[in-house]
């Protein structure tokens, strides 16, 4: 699910001495390396997964009628009744409501970027699906480069 655009390597404007910089990456989710269906395809939700190495981007649709306990949590170890995962990402379209353990809600609406933590139950709100965009880098790799620095 990834395209190289340039395998010509660019120079730093302000560096000096002058370096490589990396290649640029453009992801398509048409080409993901994964799919994940969960739940049925008329009110589930749908995980396009891009793998890069040790980084992640993944384009998930959720349907009017998600329930992510039914849908999801069937899925995971045990079963949890909330959402154990972090979410960081951008709505592209439709709004969601996220409720936490604690009772507190939220919504996101389209064209809005988002940190959620663990401990949540996402909604669709309206006719809408939700589309978002995620993106994670495994934490082993970041540390590991720190460490050689």
């Amino acid at each position: 699910g990834f395209v190289v655009v340039d395998e010509t390597p660019t120079r730093a404007l302000h560096a000096s001495p002058l370096h490589e910089t990396p290649k640029m990456t453009l992801i398509n989710y048409d080409e993901a390396t994964t799919i994940k269906q969960m739940g049925d395809e008329t009110t589930g939700a749908t995980a396009k997964v891009c793998t890069m190495g040790d980084k992640t981007s993944m384009e998930i649709t959720l349907r009017p009628g998600f329930d992510w306990v039914k849908d999801v949590s069937p899925m995971l170890p045990n079963c949890p009744k909330w959402c154990p995962a972090n979410h960081f990402g951008y709505l592209k379209t439709g709004t969601m409501k996220v409720k936490y353990e604690n009772g507190d809600t939220a919504t996101i609406n389209a064209g809005e970027s988002y940190l959620i933590p663990p401990g949540h139950l996402p909604e669709v709100v309206g006719d809408v699906p939700c589309v978002m965009v995620e993106f994670s880098q495994s934490t082993a790799a970041v540390v590991a480069s720190m460490a050689d620095k």
